[in-house]
């Protein structure tokens, strides 16, 4: 096979890999603005990346520590992410920077409305995280063999032609 020939079926596999992995991983996240945000980066030469823009994905997945509030400050969050006027309509913050604070007027109507949830506190203790790439690993992990060797097969075919009859067996690891 020529250099370019097995650089184009790695290209091709890593892609098709990564393409299942993130579907895997997506279905495995108990987060829908997570789920949605996974999308694939190709890097070099037959490597592909699974990622998400969001820079509290990693706190989700693993977890966090105890937080204080900043001296003359108050932690606020909703029982009910819907109900957060900084995140309901869906713009989760990308970066730490972009962390919005309710408006003085925002944080007294709900301090006075305890129906809408809002959670005021000096501190929180640590949380458990939701290692959903840990599961969808595992499950990628179990169906790898039979993705990689269709796509051997199915490149076999394209580089052969159609009238090759091709039974694959092997393994292929990750």
């Amino acid at each position: 096979m020529a250099e370019g020939t097995e650089r184009l079926f790695v290209s091709r596999l890593s892609f098709k890999m990564a393409t299942q992995f993130r579907d895997i991983a997506a279905k495995e996240s108990r987060s829908r603005a997570i789920s949605k945000s996974l999308n694939l980066q190709v890097l070099d030469f037959g490597k592909t990346a699974v990622e998400t823009p969001y820079y509290w994905a990693l706190y989700y997945h693993d977890g966090r520590g105890a937080i204080r509030a900043r001296p003359g400050h108050k932690l606020v969050y909703f029982k009910n992410i819907a109900d957060d006027p900084r995140v309901s309509s869906g713009n989760y913050p990308v970066r730490e920077s972009d962390v919005k604070s309710l408006t003085k007027s925002q944080f007294y109507k709900f301090l006075r409305d305890p129906s809408k949830g809002m959670v005021v506190a000096d501190s929180v203790g640590p949380t458990a995280g939701d290692p959903f790439f840990d599961r969808a690993a595992r499950k990628f992990k179990r169906q790898s063999n039979a993705i990689g060797e269709k796509a051997f097969s199915a490149f076999v075919r394209e580089c052969m032609g159609d009238d090759m009859e091709i039974d694959i067996t092997g393994t292929f690891s990750i």
